[in-house]
């Protein structure tokens, strides 16, 4: 019988680029059967060659008690002595490496948790639990987490990655939590706050870009989180596009106003001019520039100052 064999185990599977690097950054070292081809993303690692199936075990046993591993096996018998040495660890799997296909769903279950686990400068412990947008997260007490380089000009706490101390983001500030997102329930009100809270983060930009919606978190207090910006070929277009995105829910289509309709008849509160630029806007098809959307929400905010329901998200 032919000990090279590949072994076949439904468990083996080709990882993804980021599994790969993610794994390859926790492994302190590699054990290989000689003349096993090596995984390239693990050609930085120390590695220990063994000329026998014994001597691989024998030095599985000497180093995963302290550190992890990534196993290269050639023969069929050295990867069912390690599939079932790994199958007996309660921590610290190893990962094993067959003919470029990969066993390592357990260690890549624990490295995952390792790499959730943040401090901050104080040594405060936070566990990542999700993504929302890119470069935002959300952490296991519901407070969100902007990724390095990701919304540094609203300050927050700095964030370290727990296991090697690398700078990972910012816990941003306490109104940011995942409680106070808004869904597709959010009132109409709500809506326009956060309208004209992006609109002033549009004005302070020297670029002219727009916010990118599916990298756009909106709050419940009318503010919102922008982590990626574009350039439009129309942006006045591009930005009646957004806007009605954001104030109905919808896509502008066709028939704009029924998307509009079913929104605003369970509005409490819309000023009536308010109304008739929309109308004018996206029923009737009239242009909007962006000095005239700045006029718009300006009289908005004066309306709603007037009526005592002005909300902190609009000035942000």
């Amino acid at each position: 019988m032919d000990d090279t064999i590949r072994h076949d185990t439904a468990d083996l599977r080709v990882l993804s680029p980021e599994e790969e690097q993610l794994l390859v950054r926790y492994t302190d070292t590699v054990i290989a059967e000689k003349g096993a081809t090596l995984p390239d993303s693990a050609d930085k690692l120390p590695k220990i060659l063994c000329d026998t199936p014994p001597e691989l075990v024998e030095n599985i046993y000497r180093l995963q008690p302290e550190k992890r591993l990534i196993v290269v096996t050639k023969t069929k018998m050295a990867a069912e002595l390690a599939s079932v040495l790994n199958r007996s660890f309660t921590e610290r799997h190893i990962a094993l490496y067959e003919d470029s296909k990969w066993n390592a769903d357990a260690a890549l279950e624990e490295i995952s948790l390792l790499n959730s686990m943040l401090l901050d400068d104080e040594g405060n412990e936070l566990r990542v639990v999700g993504s929302l947008i890119p470069g935002i997260y959300a952490a296991s007490d519901g407070r969100l987490l902007a990724s390095e380089g990701y919304l540094t000009e609203l300050g927050g706490k700095k964030l370290y990655g727990k296991q090697f101390h690398d700078s990972w983001g910012t816990l941003l500030p306490e109104e940011f939590t995942r409680d106070t997102l808004a869904d597709d329930s959010l009132d109409f009100i709500s809506r326009t706050f956060a309208a004209a809270n992006l609109f002033v983060q549009m004005k302070k930009r020297t670029d002219q870009k727009i916010p990118v919606p599916e990298h756009t978190l909106i709050f419940t207090e009318g503010r919102c989180l922008v982590t990626e910006w574009t350039s439009a070929p129309d942006r006045d277009e591009a930005v009646r596009r957004v806007f009605f995105l954001l104030l109905f829910g919808a896509e502008e289509r066709g028939d704009a106003l029924a998307s509009m309709l079913p929104v605003l008849a369970e509005a409490e509160f819309v000023p009536e001019p308010f109304l008739s630029d929309l109308e004018h806007i996206y029923v009737d098809g009239a242009p909007c520039s962006f000095r005239k959307w700045n006029n718009i929400f300006e009289r908005l905010m004066l309306e709603y100052d007037e009526q005592g329901i002005l909300k902190g998200g609009a000035d942000a």
